[in-house]
């Protein structure tokens, strides 16, 4: 019986939960991790297109509630199915910030694979694209911004990436809308202020306050240059869900039991006594606050595992189980962003695109001799990994008050065929009267501006081989649970809901939430272990790595 008692068990293998396995593990603490799923990510995995529509087709039956919902997706599924890696939350690598140290610092870097992102655009409501200007080069080779309006950027940038804690430019000012804030303090013009705003910094409305967005837009900036001109990295293999199961592979390596495709068919409490911190004073029920121990039966598994703690994606709570369990909240301020939910389109094309556009102000017959002409075969720049924004109102028949971004992956990221590509398109909601339209209504004029982005512009605009449109709704607090200030000892816990996080804060906000996890689960073994008046700063969420697993970061 010894072999199925843990100090903890995780239940769901998404981000933030194997994040803070592998933290746990690699603290010493006996671990168990389970899923219902035969594979990992949880909510952010990674599938093939075939276990895609397995899951479009099983989330849309199913009675039991999903963040996931209003699912469409194509009856036919192409072929090479199983060849494709896709992720239910897409997203982009900052090569600075809290998820990048937990990958080189836990040791999972090695584990997965990454590349440079190789193109970052903004759409024009002309139907222009222009390259985003995110370094002192782009800036001064740009002929689309004056020679005022540099310098202005350019002090803007300077500002930004600095320590701007305490500058009298931000004084009374960290709730202002952060466009705002570029035009009256900086005096960029709207156009220059949109395009900081929404691909710079990856605001998804015009409301974001400003000084969330410069901590935000900080990190981009000071990660390009790290790994090469690009501040941003793609996992390999569908990204999230391949580095999940990363975390995961390093847990296991420090000891973490793991156990896939079984249901957690019971939760048993068995109250325990919590011990008294001095020995001279005897101790009885009376005198502390018991907790409960638990223990776990899973379908079609023939033992029962006992634990300490219990740890949480909200999915496996008990109906019963509200008022026992706490809550974490999240410190971050993506978290209180007004985002009702965000509309999700996935489309397969087999012709490549192109963000290279001709010069305004023609015909669209003169648009394509010129476009022709001007590029042969060899200078067309075909799109394998790109991120394009779509500011609010730049297309027609789109959201006039958020923004929308597409993100392209092809075989350079290893998640497609030869000659196929992801498209990802994501659209931020304000409303919940907005998540009452089908996605497909909403995302239909961004995947039309995208398909028309051919690199021969004279044929037809591409038709994808595949689409599916669902709607992401946050994770909703659990009804009846209680929050870090009830005094109760608790040992079922649950972290904070990941808000609808932008692309490049996936990664990040999985990072803090699970930081956060980790510290409140040691806390509470450490009461259960009599050593409350031990401080949890003591252990750190990485340890160093051993030297034979200390590589040069910069190699990976």
């Amino acid at each position: 019986m010894e072999e199925n008692q843990f100090d903890v068990v995780v239940l769901g293998t998404g981000l933030v939960e194997s994040i803070t396995a592998a933290a746990l593990s690699k603290a010493g603490y006996k671990v168990a991790h389970i899923d219902s799923n035969p594979y990992y990510g949880g909510e952010e995995a990674s599938l093939s297109l075939e276990e895609l529509a397995q899951w479009a087709d099983s989330t849309s039956n199913s009675s039991t509630s999903s963040r996931f919902h209003h699912i469409s997706r194509s009856v036919d599924i192409p072929t090479q199915s199983r060849q494709y890696a896709i992720c239910l939350r897409p997203s982009v690598i900052p090569s600075v910030g809290p998820f990048i140290s937990s990958l080189i610092m836990s040791g999972v870097a090695k584990y997965s694979g990454f590349r440079l992102l190789g193109s970052f655009s903004v759409y024009e409501s002309s139907g222009r694209m222009k390259n985003v200007p995110g370094s002192k080069e782009d800036i001064f080779k740009s002929k689309d911004i004056s020679l005022i309006e540099k310098r202005r950027l350019m002090r803007f940038l300077t500002f930004a990436a600095g320590d701007f804690s305490g500058k009298k430019e931000l004084e009374g000012k960290h709730d202002m809308p952060f466009i705002q804030f570029l035009q009256s303090t900086f005096s960029l013009s709207e156009e220059t202020s949109g395009v900081i705003a929404y691909s710079l910094a990856f605001c998804m409305s015009s409301s974001e306050p400003t000084l969330f967005t410069l901590q935000r837009l900080q990190r981009y900036l000071r990660s390009a240059g790290r790994y090469g001109p690009s501040p941003f990295l793609i996992g390999h293999y569908g990204g999230i869900g391949d580095i999940a199961q990363g975390f995961c592979r390093a847990s296991a390596v420090n000891g973490g039991v793991y156990i896939l495709a079984r249901k957690v068919t019971k939760i048993s409490r068995a109250k325990f006594v919590l011990p008294h911190h001095d020995s001279d004073v005897p101790t009885t029920e009376h005198d502390v606050q018991p907790i409960f121990t638990y223990d776990l039966t899973l379908a079609d598994f023939p033992e029962t595992l006992s634990c300490k703690l219990i740890i949480s994606s909200t999915s496996y709570i008990p109906s019963d189980f509200g008022d026992e369990v706490l809550q974490l909240s999240s410190s971050s301020q993506a978290s209180r962003l007004n985002i009702a939910s965000i509309a999700r389109c996935i489309a397969v094309i087999d012709e490549p695109l192109t963000f290279q556009s001709p010069a305004p102000g023609s015909s669209d017959q003169g648009v394509e001799a010129q476009f022709n002409a001007s590029l042969s075969a060899d200078t067309r720049s075909i799109v394998d990994t790109a991120v394009l924004v779509f500011p609010p109102s730049s297309v027609a028949g789109g959201s006039t008050t958020h923004s929308s971004t597409i993100f392209v992956n092809g075989e350079g990221s290893l998640s497609t065929p030869k000659g196929k590509w992801l498209i990802y398109i994501g659209l931020p909601l304000g409303t919940q009267q907005d998540a009452f339209i089908p996605p497909e209504a909403l995302l239909t004029p961004y995947l039309n501006a995208v398909m028309r982005l051919s690199t021969d512009p004279s044929k037809a605009p591409i038709k994808p081989i595949f689409t599916i449109f669902y709607l992401e709704s946050p994770t909703p607090p659990v009804p009846g649970s209680h929050s870090e200030n009830h005094t109760a000892p608790n040992t079922y816990l649950v972290p904070p809901p990941l808000p609808t996080a932008s692309l490049p804060d996936v990664g990040d906000e999985s990072a803090l939430i699970a930081e956060t996890t980790f510290l409140e689960a040691v806390k509470v073994l450490r009461k259960i272990g009599g050593h409350a008046e031990e401080a949890v700063d003591d252990i750190p969420f990485w340890p160093p790595l051993p030297a034979d697993e200390d590589n040069d970061d910069d190699e990976w």
